[in-house]
């Protein structure tokens, strides 16, 4: 595809397209946390015992041999 030079004019409404949205989705987390008191958003870090990985809702293959019968 052949890329078409734009105007000075048409970069900054390009500019400002493709901004807005991420300055408005920042602005609001930033009044939420900062006006309103909610806490920051956190990833839960893994947990590294045995009995996590023994929980998961994965079938085993001997539970997979049961169903078949």
């Amino acid at each position: 595809m052949a890329k078409i030079e734009l105007s000075p004019q048409a970069k900054r409404l390009k500019t400002i397209i493709i901004s807005l949205p991420i300055l408005v989705a920042a602005s609001v987390v930033y009044y939420k946390r900062e006006v309103l008191g909610e806490p920051q958003r956190t990833i839960p870090k893994p947990q590294q015992n045995a009995t996590a990985t023994s929980q998961s809702n994965v079938p085993s293959q001997s539970d997979e041999k049961t169903f078949s019968s």
